[in-house]
């Protein structure tokens, strides 16, 4: 069982002219299970700032308009101001693309947010497992 599901649909202006959802929308749908899989855990995004400093993705299978989405997210690593994401996003013929993501929770000012170990205690239950990684 994943970390967290998430589950959408391809909008028509996710698409480009070839009808295939573009390249930078998986970003977009990797972050959006992100926010959700925050505030199902207690956390907002008020107050803080949270800036990707990396991101990739490998691209598996196109999407089209109206197919369902399921976003798997889970967290690879927790540092002590970075979270380490891995979004698994499904299609209807399975896996359509792997997208991986670093971000820093920073304050108002851009400095360091750290984590304290409640908080930490909350992000275990996102961690990706042997348990709940696909087999």
């Amino acid at each position: 069982m994943p970390a967290y599901t998430h589950h959408s649909r391809v909008a028509f202006a996710d698409t480009d002219a070839s009808g295939i959802v573009y390249f930078s929308n998986f970003f977009r749908y990797a972050q959006e299970a992100e926010v959700y899989a925050l505030a199902a855990h207690g956390f907002t995004r008020m107050d803080m700032r949270y800036p990707r400093v990396h991101a990739e993705a490998d691209f598996i299978a196109p999407l089209q308009f109206w197919d369902p989405i399921r976003t798997e997210a889970a967290l690879l690593q927790i540092g002590r101001t970075s979270l380490h994401w891995q979004f698994t996003i499904y299609g209807p013929q399975g896996v359509a693309a792997i997208v991986k993501t670093v971000v820093s929770r920073r304050m108002q000012d851009f400095s360091p947010a750290p984590y304290s170990d409640a908080e930490r205690q909350r992000l275990q239950a996102l961690l990706l497992t042997a348990e709940n990684e696909e087999k």
